[in-house]
Order: structure tokens, then sequence, then C-alpha cells
């Protein structure tokens, strides 16, 4: 094997198992073929191979469904936010002695809040590329905004890593609408579960903010014993849902959900950020992201160890 054939096998390997399976000689013959008398792989085939490997991965089954259900809960977290803290103006976020000036000009403050449900609705209904085009015009706004504080010296001593953090979230929707648009993804099943988190997101964003305001204190032993609570109770469900044990399952699921358990709670609960996760989605995107893939985790074990029912033709008569 010269040198070239085996650095193109190595890069070959970027590609999913099944492809290289059916095609793999067939471009590595081409490739050789193209690259003839070189030592290395040229620069612009090595892209197109990381092309090719990133799109085939793309369209995976296993790829789609995690991207799609990441990018349902970060449009559920992000566009719920500004509605919950709408919500929470009208029910005592704000004194009775200012309450006049909130309610004057209630109109726009209620339109304001439920615009960012705008791509998330057309994500749900299937309108990708209208969820796309929506969340390009927020950003760009957002964006702005940001610009000319900045230009006009009103943004004198902002956190720059803060800010970036902060646009990451709706900087990764973008993206990820669109590569949905492009590869043509429609939002995960079942829809019902996602259209119930829109007011679950905007009751959660709610009730961060009364915990916060009302200076409840929780003790920093809570998140952690909640996350050994969430990791034994998942690792014990994961255990009966395959109706066997699996070390490397139970070990898997324990971690992850203690990696949860100590991630949620701690913006929740702890005295530094009660108020709605510090203004941040990612941490409620990320608990809904894994509860789905839980539910979906869970529905496809229990498809998996139900037992089949044979259908009987209509012209076929019932053994007794």
């Amino acid at each position: 094997m010269s040198t070239l054939e085996r650095r193109y096998r190595r890069l070959l390997r970027l590609l999913p198992a099944t492809h290289r399976a059916a095609r793999g000689e067939e471009l590595l013959g081409l490739l050789l073929d193209l690259d003839h008398g070189r030592r290395h792989p040229s620069r612009h085939e090595t892209l197109n191979i990381i092309a090719l490997a990133i799109r085939l991965r793309l369209t995976t089954p296993v790829t789609t469904a995690a991207l799609t259900t990441g990018l349902s809960a970060l449009l559920v977290a992000a566009g719920t936010e500004p509605a919950g803290h709408t919500l929470d103006l009208f029910t005592g976020a704000v004194l009775a002695t200012d309450m006049p000036a909130i309610v004057a000009s209630w109109p726009q403050i209620i339109v304001l809040g439920l615009l960012p449900l705008a791509p998330l609705i057309a994500w749900l209904c299937g309108a990708t590329r209208t969820a796309l085009t929506l969340q390009a015009i927020f950003l760009t706004v957002t964006v702005g905004w940001f610009v000319t504080d900045v230009l006009s010296g009103a943004g004198m001593g902002i956190n720059l890593g803060q800010q970036l953090f902060t646009y990451a979230p709706p900087v990764l929707t973008l993206v990820l609408l669109a590569i949905a648009a492009r590869e043509r993804w429609t939002a995960p099943r079942p829809r019902l579960f996602w259209w119930a988190l829109v007011p679950l997101g905007i009751l959660a964003w709610k009730g961060t903010r009364e915990w916060g305001r009302h200076g409840v204190y929780v003790p920093d032993a809570v998140p952690a014993v909640t996350g050994i609570l969430v990791a034994a109770i998942a690792a014990a469900g994961a255990a009966v849902a395959v109706r066997r044990h699996r070390p490397a399952l139970i070990i898997g699921v324990g971690l992850t959900s203690f990696i949860a358990g100590w991630l949620i709670p701690d913006p929740l609960l702890s005295n530094t950020a009660m108020q709605h996760f510090d203004g941040q989605p990612l941490p409620l995107a990320i608990l809904i992201a894994m509860i789905a893939a839980t539910t979906t985790g869970v529905n496809h074990l229990a498809r998996r160890h139900r037992p089949e029912v044979r259908s009987v033709p209509p012209d076929e008569p019932l053994m007794r």
C-alpha cells in the first residue's frame, strides 16, 4: 500500500460505514487517479471529502433526530423567555405605584413579548423557511441594537465574553434552521409534546423570576443532592426499560442524568443565578432536549420489547 493510499484510506474513515462499504473502493480508486504521483492528498480533494462526510452524517436518522430535537429545544427556551418576562410584568414584578405606566403601554409590551414566539410557531407548523427568515430578522435587529449602543457610548463596561455567550444560542438556532431548510427537516414528533412545552416554558420563566424576586435561598448542597437522585432514578428506569441489567447503559444514563441534575437545578436554585437562569436560555434548552431524548428512548425501548401481534387477514378463520 502506497503512502498516498494509506492516507486517503485514513481520510475516508470520516465517511459513514455504510457509504464506505458501498462506494469506498470506487471513491478511493478515483482519488488515487486524480492525485497520481503525489505523497499527500491534495487540499481540494481533502476539503471535498470533509464536506461529503459532514453532509452524509447530517442525513443519518440518528443525527437528524438529535439536531431537530436540539433545534426545537432552543426555539422553545429562547422563544418563551420574553413571553414569560411579559407575564411576570403584569403579575407581581412591578410595584403597584409603577403599574399605571405598564398598563398604559400594554399593547406594545405584549406584542414585543409574543413576537419571539413566531420562529417557534413557524417551525412547529412545518414552515421551516419562514422560521429561518424570522430568526434572521430578530438576530439582525438584536445585533444592530447592540452595535448602536456600543457606537453611541452607551455600552461602556459591557462584558464581551458574556455578550458572546448571550448571542451563541440565537446564532446556533439560525445555523440549525439553515441546515433544516436545506435538508428539509421537520419538527420532531409527537408535535403535541412540543406544543405543550410552549405554555410550560412561559410558566417556567415566570416561576424562576418569582424565586429570585422574593429572595428564596437554597443551600448549595441541594443541586448536588438533586443530581444524585435524578441519576439514580434514571439509571433504575433504564434498567427496568430494557428488562435486564446492562452496565454500560446504566452507567451512561446515570452519568448523563447526573450532569443534567447538577447543571439544571444549580442555575435555578443557587443564590447567584436565581432569575431566569441569569437570562440565558441554554440551560433550559438542555433540560428540554434531555427530557425529549429520554421520552423518545423510552418509547423506542417499549416498542422494541412489545410482543408482536400477528395480524389476521379478514378472510382467514380464527383458530379455536
